[in-house]
């Protein structure tokens, strides 16, 4: 829906945010500080899904007050005022992108970015009821995702409805969370990014830096073992590419931790995706593999195990294993070359003692073909088909944006992250990662491409991304039927073309002594960014190029007519050279970001 600018600034001036509300944003610092402050030994029962409640916030900071040092005290005491301060803020956010690639000629364009919002925390009852919120606005005079580094999402929740004039836009930028309870006992709802594991903003269920949803989430905490469950509301989008958005997809997640000793726990969790219903069966502390099949329900499952070991203080090593779904009988039989789709992460986390450091994370992680991905049937219960546009209310995005990790499946990676936090006011962060990734419609025989290229335009993706999956549809089975290159077999990077990023990033971010006229706070960044063979990433056999005509039955290729598809073999060599010649060149990106708030 279009509006004129003057809406824009009436709304900013009435309203009127990289640097978010603890109890609302999880990719916050202070989620840092808590996990140093976890691994020290300092604070224990810390809840398991994050943004988490004031009442626990408040617990946390006043617990580590008493019985930290110097620095921690001096970090808690500042978080302490920010949760225990104005019930209400008033702030102006600016920023600056600039993208340069090296292959480019010329200076280019920069994104400029302004966030308006209120924000603030309520608290009521001694903390029994409380409420964080930020509302406001994201305003842009470009496309926000041809400035940001390939697989990320951005920090702001506006993708739709934008009010624009000229080249600038804007959207609504709105989260907020209401929590009852105690720091041991609590519900929490309302519009948020949620995180889960020890992995910040890089989980593998819940990811802190997907898109927010509307959430509803019980929690109880005790010292030998945690419950939570979270039920959301989530948007669906086209099958295909993640376009359009329609209603009525759900997502539900829960995990049940135990801490039979002080240095392991073990939890338990479940997610399951589903949509065109409103399941209650899901909001039930009940195992969901048991509640689909008593339902009788196809849905999107997956299971997780999460292990941490904590041997000495300040150290953690923790492995994450998201599963999707196994053939079990080849898996007990040894054969691993057969259907595997997981997500698996490792690494260990250190936070020393009384350092400028507070947090140092190094882990491996992995994602085999098709984790991630479901197809989706016009209608399964009647008929097998998938028609270009038809919406996906199972695979694991919402609005188009994945849930879990932000990269493509059949891929790994590997990632360095340092935090520093020298003085209370400044925090630094310094990451490098290494990212492989190809594209499974590589390894389709040609009678698999052929079926693909035969197909109409928009049915199928082929570009190896979390849209790419392995069910063709118009079969005598109403459950369709697969490529059983892609079913049967593993296939994990065997690829002959593998795309390659590297990343090497800096961010600071300081905040200026609060004055009686407001704080005024800094942010720089920067990001090196090298990539190889991008276009593996591109669609590889793209439906629409071979038709039939409905006159005379035959097949039509570049203008040319054939009798029958086995004399078409050869249009998938052509399409898969066409594919490998525009791979393309290195590309060799910098991210430059300046940003300034002020708050009052």
């Amino acid at each position: 829906m279009k509006k004129s600018l003057f809406l824009i600034v009436v709304l900013s001036m009435a309203l009127s945010s990289l640097f978010a509300q603890v109890s609302v944003d999880p990719n916050d610092n202070f989620y840092t500080l808590v996990e140093s402050w976890e691994l020290r030994g300092l604070i224990q029962n810390v809840p398991p899904l994050r943004p988490f409640p004031i009442s626990c916030i408040r617990d946390i900071l006043q617990t580590v007050i008493e019985k930290g040092n110097e620095r921690d005290v001096g970090n808690a005491k500042m978080y302490l005022e920010k949760v225990t301060g104005k019930a209400w803020n008033v702030s102006f956010e600016t920023g600056v992108t600039y993208r340069k690639d090296i292959n480019e000629s010329g200076f280019g364009e920069a994104l400029a970015r302004l966030y308006p919002d209120v924000n603030g925390d309520i608290t009521l009852f001694d903390g029994f009821v409380s409420m964080g919120y930020h509302l406001g606005m994201a305003v842009y005079n470009h496309k926000v995702s041809d400035y940001l580094p390939v697989y990320e999402n951005d920090q702001h929740d506006g993708l739709s409805d934008s009010a624009s004039l000229g080249s600038l836009e804007a959207f609504w930028d709105m989260n907020d969370v209401v929590a009852i309870g105690t720091k041991n006992i609590f519900v929490q709802t309302g519009i948020y990014r949620s995180g889960y594991g020890p992995f910040l903003g890089a989980g593998l269920a819940l990811n802190d830096n997907s898109y927010h949803k509307t959430n509803f989430s019980f929690t109880t905490i005790h010292p030998k073992w945690s419950y939570t469950q979270q039920y959301s509301t989530i948007g669906a989008t086209t099958s295909f590419d993640g376009s359009d958005q329609a209603p009525d997809k759900y997502m539900a997640f829960h995990a049940l931790e135990f801490k039979p000793f002080s240095f392991l726990s073990l939890a338990y969790y479940e997610t399951i995706v589903f949509g065109k219903r409103l399941d209650p069966s899901y909001i039930m502390p009940v195992p969901f593999y048991i509640a689909q099949g008593i339902g009788g329900y196809n849905d999107n499952l997956q299971m997780g195990i999460l292990l941490k070991v904590h041997p000495v203080k300040s150290l953690l090593w923790a492995s994450d294993i998201f599963v999707d779904d196994l053939s079990a009988n080849d898996i007990v039989k040894f054969n691993f070359d057969t259907k595997i789709r997981i997500a698996a992460k490792t690494g260990l986390i250190y936070t020393p003692e009384n350092s400028y450091c507070t947090r140092m994370g190094l882990d491996y992680m992995i994602i085999t073909p098709f984790t991630y991905s479901h197809w989706e049937y016009d209608d399964a219960n009647v008929s097998a088909t998938i028609s270009p546009g038809c919406f996906n209310f199972q695979n694991y995005t919402n609005n188009g944006i994945p849930m879990g990790s932000s990269y493509p499946p059949n891929s790994d990676r590997i990632s360095l992250v340092i935090d520093f936090l020298p003085i209370p006011p400044l925090h630094i962060k310094v990451q490098s990662s290494l990212l492989r990734h190809a594209n499974i419609c590589e390894s389709y025989t040609d009678d698999e491409a052929l079926a693909l290229l035969l197909a109409s335009p928009g049915q199928y993706s082929t570009d190896g991304s979390i849209y790419t999956h392995p069910n063709l549809a118009n079969s005598d089975s109403r459950y369709g039927k697969h490529i059983d290159t892609a079913w049967d077999h593993l296939n994990f990077m065997t690829q002959e073309h593998r795309m390659y990023v590297l990343q090497e990033g800096l961010d600071v971010e300081y905040a200026f002594k609060k004055m009686k006229w407001g704080q005024i706070s800094l942010k720089f960044s920067y990001l090196f960014e090298w990539i190889k063979n991008p276009g593996v990433a591109n669609h590889l056999y793209p439906g629409g190029m071979i038709t039939k005509d409905a006159v005379t039955g035959k097949y039509v290729y570049k203008g040319n007519s054939y009798d029958s598809t086995d004399e078409l073999l050869f249009a998938v060599d052509e399409a898969k050279q066409d594919w490998i010649d525009n791979i393309g060149s290195d590309q060799i990106n910098n991210f430059f970001t300046l940003g300034l708030r002020y708050q009052f």
